[in-house]
């Protein structure tokens, strides 16, 4: 289903997208259709390709398409226009079409009508559940709808912090002038979960209002999907409850067996219970619902690389990279990709074609950058790029590196012992705040562990680092949880207990990880191990 065009007003753009996410939740709900997600229907908006061609692009058989005009009338109710037609991309055959008027209140009548419609000229008999589903109404409250509508515009559009805080406003707005809006309230609930998940908000009382708006979705409508994948990202994203996520998940996807979202959701769960190959399967599928999803090839390809099936991994960052060019971090893991499979710093320098200007991206690109500088002894290099950024840290999902920290290890390695030992020293002070901070985050444990260990304080840095794994272990969390163990082995380096850190890399390449024998060979923070018989026999691997 292509974006319906919005014939109205420029202000209205965001209520015929909402038309179109209505009518596409509306036939995802159908078990018997194979819905292509929003991600990829989106890329077409406004496009002057043809049916057939965009049919092709997609591998889809039928093309559902249309306008929208919201006709609002001074002193009168307001009026809408909607024009759908279903067109055959075999033979460029209109197979249905059918002009609908009519009030604003009535226009979840207008959804629901159309999607039955295309579900009986595809020949598609419903389940009543599923008849249930397209003909439920939302809300009766137009202009909480609307605010609903607003939230969802501002929830799609990043996961950035300033986006999420006024989705959050918008739903709001829509469950205080319709307090029984179960799904206003199942949004609601997913967007603080991801505030909670990407650390903007860390706190109980984030994932309390999660909580509570997730059960009171379900209070109001317990066969409601998006309510039960509400509370299945709660559990996800607020304890690493994977059981009870995917128990969520899986009653969800009964109305919704072909939704990309939810089947991606799956994947994330199961990538982090460390279940990777299964992870991949459904990454696939999802990539299948949603071909022109650079996020979703970006994750398998990242599954792959975790696996270290390199080649796969190559294959799929091409996609993404071809689908969103201006995105950097597929860039950034082919770089890494170059140096874990090829051992190839030049490759990967090659691979690293842009600087970002987005900080969500620079904590990806500016660590693989100063990596790279320093396999190839470009020391100055390094330094030159860090004092041109002017962030106190670079952080992603799994590590949190203060800058300060990285100019320790660059002056470490270009024997300024003094220089060296101050830059550790005021990443130490930045960490001990932040860890006061927020004492679980243990990604800043791990930071302060390599400081601690930089500035000579052996037992605190291996207390420090191997607190860090032990808050989050590989049995609890198979993906981010592996990085806890490199920075452990880092220390145990760092301070001069040679077998343990060796222990330590012979287990991470012994499971899906980020280390490869390359990586190993070529990072010079293993420098000090490179003559220790076990360390040889690891890289002849």
């Amino acid at each position: 289903m292509l974006p319906f065009e919005n014939q109205g007003a420029l202000e209205d753009e965001y209520f015929a997208d909402g038309m179109t996410d209505e009518i596409t939740a509306r036939l995802s709900s159908i078990s018997r259709l194979e819905v292509i997600a929003r991600t990829s229907a989106y890329q077409y908006k406004k496009t002057s390709k043809t049916p057939q061609k965009i049919g092709d692009e997609l591998s889809v058989s039928y093309i559902l398409y249309g306008t929208v005009r919201w006709q609002k009338q001074p002193g009168g109710a307001s009026k809408v226009r909607v024009t759908p037609s279903l067109v055959r991309i075999s033979d460029a055959t209109q197979i249905w079409a059918n002009p609908y008027e009519a009030m604003i209140a009535e226009v979840f009548q207008v959804q629901s009508d159309i999607a039955l419609q295309v579900a009986e000229a595809l020949n598609v008999a419903l389940l009543e559940p599923e008849r249930r589903s397209i003909e439920a109404k939302p809300t009766e409250n137009m202009e909480a709808y609307q605010y609903y509508l607003r939230g969802n515009e501002y929830f799609q559009r990043s996961y950035s912090d300033q986006d999420l805080r006024i989705a959050v406003q918008m739903y709001e707005k829509a469950v205080k002038l319709d307090p029984n809006f179960a799904q206003a309230y199942a949004y609601l609930a997913i967007t603080h979960s991801r505030i909670y998940w990407f650390y903007y908000d860390r706190t109980e009382g984030r994932l309390a209002k999660a909580k509570g708006a997730a059960d009171r979705a379900l209070e109001l409508r317990p066969d409601l999907a998006e309510a039960h994948t509400a509370l299945g990202y709660y559990y996800y994203m607020g304890y690493l409850d994977y059981e009870h996520a995917l128990e969520q998940f899986a009653v969800a996807q009964k109305s919704k067996p072909n939704d990309s979202n939810l089947i991606f959701g799956i994947a994330i769960v199961q990538r982090r219970q460390g279940r990777f190959k299964e992870a991949a399967v459904n990454f696939t599928k999802a990539f299948e619902l949603d071909p022109r999803s650079s996020h979703n090839a970006f994750n398998l390809a990242e599954t792959y690389f975790l696996m270290r099936l390199y080649p796969e991994m190559e294959r799929n960052l091409n996609k993404a990279i071809s689908l969103s060019p201006d995105w950097l971090v597929p860039q950034t893991y082919k770089a890494l990709l170059y140096l874990g499979w090829k051992g190839d710093p030049e490759k990967a320098r090659e691979a690293m074609k842009m600087f970002p200007k987005d900080a969500s991206e620079k904590g990806y690109v500016f660590p693989v950058w100063i990596l790279i500088n320093l396999i190839e002894g470009k020391y100055q290099e390094a330094l030159d790029l860090l004092s041109a950024e002017p962030l106190e840290a670079f952080e992603t999902q799994v590590y949190f590196i203060p800058k300060a920290e990285l100019y320790a290890q660059i002056y470490g390695f270009m024997k300024k012992a003094q220089l060296e030992q101050t830059h550790y020293d005021s990443a130490r002070k930045f960490l001990e705040i932040k860890v006061h901070e927020l004492p679980e985050d243990v990604r800043i444990r791990g930071a302060l562990a390599i400081a601690y260990a930089g500035l000579g304080l052996k037992q605190k840095a291996i207390q420090e680092s191997e607190k860090a794994v032990g808050l989050l272990p590989i049995s609890k969390e198979a993906y981010s949880g592996t990085y806890r163990i490199l920075d452990l082995a880092k220390v145990y380096t760092m301070v001069g207990e040679y077998d343990k850190a060796i222990a330590q890399l012979e287990f991470l390449l012994s499971i899906p990880s980020s280390l490869s024998v390359p990586l190993l060979r070529l990072d010079p923070v293993w420098t000090p191990l490179r003559s220790h018989p076990r360390f040889q026999k690891l890289l002849k691997r």
